[in-house]
């Protein structure tokens, strides 16, 4: 189930509903995994099945989220000309050694792209506008998506673009 909740200085309240659905009781110690994006309660203690039930829920949710993203990024319908641009994309990325991108001013944790001058016959690669892009998706997801039909164009713009993709 879930609960909105509003961030305020102090934190966040967690419902009681919330709590005796977790089956949180009072005076027992909670286990919090805090990662980027992500906020996980886990009981400090479980027995063997509740440890199970917790994985199972945790692995359901991924699911359930990892399906919203596919249906926000929709089918692949073969690009304009049948062929996807981006099969194929993580196999040759774009890279400068670090003497050339201090040179040009590039900081080495940018992100890099190119693009093609045609009146100077010459590619142009320069800092990317973007902090994130397929590049950054686990290997794992970019295959669940390809074999999926998902459109991976349509990702790397949401990606790029830092779209707003689930909440509101």
């Amino acid at each position: 189930m879930k609960f909105i909740k509003e961030m305020t200085g102090k934190g966040i309240q967690i419902p009681a509903a919330a709590l005796k659905l977790c089956g949180f009781e009072g005076g027992k110690q909670v286990e919090l995994h805090a990662e980027p994006e992500t906020l996980v309660a886990l009981k400090a203690n479980m027995t063997a099945m509740e440890l199970i039930r917790a994985a199972q829920q945790l692995q359901e949710l991924s699911a359930q989220l990892t399906t919203h993203l596919a249906k926000v990024c929709g089918p692949c319908d073969g690009c304009s000309d049948g062929i996807c641009p981006f099969k194929g994309f993580l196999d040759n990325p774009i890279t400068l050694p670090d003497d050339l991108r201090e040179e040009a001013g590039i900081p080495r944790e940018a992100k890099l792209c190119s693009y093609v001058d045609e009146e100077e016959n010459a590619v142009i690669i320069t800092a990317a506008e973007y902090d994130h892009d397929l590049t950054d998706v686990p290997a794992m997801i970019l295959e669940m998506f390809t074999a999926a039909n998902v459109c991976i164009g349509e990702l790397d713009d949401l990606i790029t673009d830092g779209d707003i993709v689930y909440g509101g």
